[in-house]
């Protein structure tokens, strides 16, 4: 990461936008990463990357997704245990902050394109793909 200088790493208010201005903003705002325009229903890599920003459209070219920096989901957790999947998860994006939530707890249904949740069960074991939000 030498090279990388983490100004801007989410642009929560480009989704809606059209995926131009959503490139034109983020390079503007971040000339440091690699954006990436992704068809919804398309399938990409899942390795990480921390210069690239993939803006998901629809067929009307309308950002669909939150733009962010960095790896976003980790279904290769699902059924690990917490402290593998925190580990895990912080290292691969270190833009993020994990937080533990027992299943069954109730949590606030805000997104905040800084947080992972990880949801476990009384062992510890993941019980859904940790993902952004």
């Amino acid at each position: 990461m030498s090279r990388l200088k983490v100004r801007v790493h989410a642009w929560p208010e480009l989704l809606g936008a059209q995926a131009r201005v959503a490139i034109a903003s983020i390079e503007a705002q971040n000339p440091y990463v690699d954006t990436q325009v992704v068809l919804e229903g398309t399938i990409v890599t899942g390795e990480f990357s921390c210069t690239r920003v993939r803006v998901w459209i629809d067929r009307n070219r309308t950002v669909t997704r939150v733009p962010i920096i960095g790896k976003s989901s980790w279904p290769e957790l699902l059924g690990a245990q917490a402290r593998v999947a925190i580990a895990t998860i912080e290292t691969e994006n270190p833009y993020v902050d994990t937080q533990v939530v027992l299943e069954g707890t109730i949590v606030t249904g805000e997104f905040s394109c800084t947080r992972v949740r990880v949801w476990i069960d009384r062992n510890r074991t993941v019980t859904r793909v940790p993902i952004i939000g």
